[in-house]
């Protein structure tokens, strides 16, 4: 049976370098504190899992030679098909594993998500989650939806959560757990600008900006996520003929 340094430190070499990080955490951390509706209760509590995010690097140094590869179709999300490429690719050189993949996109026929990726994130230690249901004095409407965010002690909103691959066979009771740093400090007027500036005005970015971040998506890749889904397959043509020519 293979061993979870084993399995962790191949997870980290394979997707490390191709801008991704990947965080270890029990089932029975994630079940404790999500709605018993996302619980994950076919797994034994012990059952340990990996969260992978994305960080900044990861358009420029895993997704632009995928998407200018001409053999690739961008007719379907490219970004998803891209990630669960990768992932795949790094999950079948792991040996005698039974692995379940979840991605963040993914739900089940009832529209429900099939994990709740914030949470993950929270108690895998990788970005602490900030919601109203933490404040003391909570300014919001009460029959307002307002959704929380992840922030990254790193790169505060610039990065994504993409996949959990557990490892049904694998126990680790003792898995250290590393709480998620909070990057505001405890200082709930802090949460309450980065709720409203994600709720009211996402598209601005500045909810990422909410703390100094070590890396940021590059121009290049602000232009595609700018871009309307309905048109990132002709920017990324055009990006492919751009190459071409200089090429």
């Amino acid at each position: 049976m293979i061993e979870f340094d084993t399995i962790y430190a191949l997870l980290q070499n394979n997707l490390t370098e191709s801008g991704f990080e990947v965080y270890p955490f029990l089932i029975s951390w994630y079940n404790s504190i999500v709605d018993p509706l996302f619980r994950l209760s076919t797994y034994d509590d012990d059952t340990v899992a990996f969260l992978v995010v994305s960080t900044p690097s990861m358009f420029e140094k895993t997704f632009l030679p995928y998407a200018l590869d001409s053999s690739k179709d961008l007719s379907r999300d490219p970004i998803d098909c891209c990630v669960k490429e990768k992932i795949q690719s790094v999950i079948e050189n792991i040996p005698d594993c039974d692995i379940d993949v979840m991605f963040d996109y993914e739900l089940w026929p009832t529209r429900r998500p099939k994990i709740v990726m914030q949470t993950v994130s929270h108690v895998a230690g990788a970005a602490r989650f900030y919601s109203r249901q933490q404040l003391a004095n909570d300014p919001f409407p009460k029959d307002r939806n307002m959704m929380g965010i992840c922030l990254h002690p790193k790169y505060g909103g610039w990065f994504a959560l993409r996949s959990v691959l557990v490892f049904k066979t694998l126990k680790y009771p003792l898995l250290p757990r590393i709480s998620p740093i909070d990057v505001l400090n405890g200082d709930e007027s802090l949460v309450v600008d980065v709720l409203k500036r994600f709720n009211d005005c996402w598209e601005d970015n500045s909810y990422r900006n909410v703390i100094p971040a070590t890396e940021t998506y590059s121009s290049l890749q602000q232009s595609y996520f700018q871009t309307k889904p309905k048109d990132r397959l002709v920017w990324l043509e055009n990006l492919r003929q751009t190459y071409k020519e200089k090429h």
